[in-house]
């Protein structure tokens, strides 16, 4: 009895990981703007929400204002981009210390549903919406 407990869980198990990984959207970082990305990744929460988040850096030896934002663009299986959706990160680049601020990019449902891909760029001037 043990045995087909411990099997019947090993199976359920395996089977949720698999609906994860089909789930799974892929992340791409291009830095620019004397900005470097760190840590991007995706995450799906459970009330079904679609989350960008990873880490803003200033890059090696760059001083100066950096007037910079985010752009994270969805594209589908096929390749067709979904849209883009600006975003930023939290408080300044510190060109003292380059310490790394956290960024946050919700997608929008429809997008978040049909996408298999992310590409997070680093774009000139102040964010569009």
């Amino acid at each position: 009895m043990r045995r087909l407990l411990i099997g019947a869980s090993a199976l359920a198990f395996a089977g949720a990981a698999a609906a994860q990984d089909a789930r799974a959207i892929t992340v791409e970082a291009v830095d620019g703007r004397r900005v470097s990305l760190h840590g991007a990744d995706v995450e799906v929460r459970e009330d079904g929400a679609t989350d960008v988040h990873g880490w803003a850096r200033r890059a090696r030896a760059q001083a100066g204002v950096i007037n910079a934002h985010l752009h994270a663009e969805a594209f589908n299986a096929g390749g067709r981009s979904l849209g883009v959706v600006d975003g930023g990160w939290n408080g300044a680049l510190s060109s003292r210390d380059r310490s790394a601020e956290p960024f946050h990019i919700r997608l929008p449902p429809d997008m978040a549903n049909a996408a298999v891909r992310v590409r997070v760029t680093v774009e000139p001037g102040q964010r569009h919406d």
